[in-house]
């Protein structure tokens, strides 16, 4: 009986498993209403477009991919410890548009079409746009210099990947103020508030004493937006050293390579999705120095930050969020061939001792730096100068 059961069950949730993939993330649900709540108030009411909230709390619970899922439920925590009465919608989804009201709102926080769409509804509610990538113009021009760089080397026109699908251009200037994760260079005339974003630590690794590591091993963590990455370079780069290992974590490596035509040589190892609190990756951890990313735009990398917090070395390129760090980081001179083997060169030759200060100070200050409870006491100071800005104007 007990069997049969059992077998019923099984059969039963591998149908709504099958229902289940068969749903566009983006259209699992509308917007989630009501959060914090209170009918014995007259709460300020707050909308979050950031991602679904229904598929971040089920990645939490099973599978953790990305630091942006905890990210978001502490802006949620922030928000109801604000007393605010929040509503929550994934940023780019079309069918949050059939539950937005309008005139509604006292303030939108968020990106994306639905910010976009909430702000246009919602004209008097005060906007705080949440960037996550460099504005739309940055990240463009860098991305076309690659495409350039990647049709030079190879003949392949290819087109962009990245830019523009969660920030459009002029996005900054909707928006009443910034938070963002990346440098605040690039707006004038906004009230904008820097939060660095956290990054993930395998449990299991409790120290920094990693005897294992050879200055000779690399590691990169995330390859979607291969060549706005720049993970094509590396690739090319790494062919040309076979005493070097490159070790590549992310679960399109294979369709990238197919995508634009690469073939990994034998000291580039396809890691595939790696989750950070398993093994493989607490594996990995220890024998790699360096986390490598000479993408051409990002905000600030949490694949970096995710390195770092196991004490590995960040090496990348200039405007990618870490230009204020570089006490911890390490940077390529542009992003020609010819510049990225000449960094990774010296790299390898750097003195042992000298590594092992640097990973100790890196360790040190990403765990104290890059952790959910400073990330949550930054955005709400944040939140609470920006508002307090805002009632001064």
């Amino acid at each position: 009986m007990l069997k049969a059961v059992n077998e019923f069950i099984k059969n039963a949730f591998r149908k709504i498993n099958i229902q289940f993939r068969k749903i566009d993330p983006r259209r699992s649900e509308n917007i989630v209403l009501g959060i914090n709540y209170d009918c014995l108030k007259n709460q300020k009411r707050i909308l979050v477009c950031y991602m679904d909230y229904g598929r971040t709390a089920y990645s939490m619970r099973y599978a953790r991919t990305h630091t942006n899922l905890q990210e978001m439920f502490q802006m949620i925590k922030v928000l109801i410890d604000m007393d605010f009465c929040i509503d929550v919608c994934d940023c780019n989804n079309p069918e949050a548009a059939l539950e937005m009201p309008s005139d509604y709102y006292d303030y939108i926080l968020g990106f994306g079409d639905m910010f976009r769409l909430a702000r246009e509804r919602n004209p008097k509610a005060y906007t705080i746009l949440y960037m996550t990538e460099n504005p739309y113009a940055v990240s463009k021009a860098g991305e076309q210099q690659r495409i350039e760089y990647f049709y030079e080397r190879t003949g392949k026109k290819i087109t962009f990947t990245r830019t523009g699908r969660f920030y459009h251009d002029g996005d900054e200037q909707l928006a009443d103020a910034v938070i963002c994760l990346g440098e605040t260079e690039y707006f004038s005339n906004k009230i904008v508030k820097r939060v660095y974003p956290t990054a993930i630590k395998n449990s299991s690794y409790t120290d920094n004493i990693c005897k294992d590591r050879k200055s000779t091993n690399f590691i990169v963590l995330g390859v979607k937006g291969f060549v706005h990455k720049g993970n094509d370079l590396l690739i090319e780069v790494f062919n040309k050293h076979p005493e070097w290992k490159l070790y590549m974590c992310g679960k399109e490596i294979q369709q990238e390579c197919k995508k634009y035509e690469i073939k990994l040589p034998q000291n580039v190892i396809n890691c595939g999705f790696v989750d950070i609190e398993s093994q493989k990756f607490l594996e990995l951890a220890r024998i790699c120095t360096y986390v490598l990313l000479p993408s051409c735009s990002e905000g600030m990398s949490t694949g970096l930050l995710t390195g770092m917090r196991h004490g590995m070395i960040p090496v990348t390129t200039r405007g990618t969020g870490m230009d204020k760090l570089s006490k911890y980081c390490q940077y390529f001179e542009g992003y020609q061939i010819e510049q990225i083997e000449e960094k990774l060169s010296c790299l390898v030759n750097m003195d042992a001792n000298e590594i092992e200060r640097i990973s100790k100070s890196i360790y040190e200050y990403a765990n104290r730096v890059f952790i959910a409870d400073t990330y949550a006491v930054n955005l709400k100071n944040a939140l609470v100068d920006i508002m307090q800005n805002e009632k001064k104007m």
